[in-house]
């Protein structure tokens, strides 16, 4: 069994000056783990653990998608949160999906996985890129300001994307992914 996800990886040139710029100016407000720079990634569908002998089946499916670099621009532009900027559990840099070509993508996935017997997603998709998990409570007279600035802050473009079935392996260090 390996636990799995299909994502899009985020080359580390794309961030590398803002990731340590957040770091820095987040890192005495908002406690947690940051992820670490080649860990950055979009999810397109997280499918949990996974029987060895279905990675077959998933690769087959999505063969079509995981051979062929897609050149679809991608614009990382500002900083979310999840649940909401109160009480904020994920730091994330926002995924503009401005042709819906990413909607369209996760749609297509989900349908297919849905043919091999995985659960169809819950929530609706938002494209993000994870950055920060936060564990305890955070001072939000202090984050809320920090978070109104990055708003609209742009971090930079990718001019493609791969599509990769990635495997998650969870460590007490951290998270290793790597594409299968």
């Amino acid at each position: 069994m390996k636990r799995l996800f299909i994502g899009i990886f985020i080359p580390p040139k794309v961030l590398n000056k803002q990731y340590p710029r957040l770091k820095k100016e987040f890192g005495g407000i908002i406690p947690g783990k940051w992820v670490k720079t080649e860990n950055l990634h979009i999810t397109l569908k997280f499918l949990g653990y996974v029987d060895n002998n279905k990675i077959k089946q998933i690769n087959h499916s999505l063969k079509e998608i995981f051979n062929n670099p897609l050149q679809e621009p991608i614009e990382l532009s500002g900083l979310g949160v999840f649940p909401n900027p109160k009480n904020p559990r994920i730091l994330y840099i926002n995924v503009k999906d401005n042709s819906n070509f990413l909607q369209e993508l996760h749609q297509s996935i989900e349908k297919k996985m849905l043919n091999l017997g995985f659960e169809k997603e819950r929530k609706p998709f938002k494209p993000h890129i994870t950055i920060k998990r936060i564990k305890t409570d955070i001072d939000t007279e202090k984050f809320i300001p920090k978070l109104t600035k990055y708003k609209d802050f742009y971090f930079g473009k990718l001019e493609s994307v791969e599509i990769n079935l990635i495997e998650s392996i969870t460590l007490p260090s951290g998270a290793i992914y790597h594409k299968i």
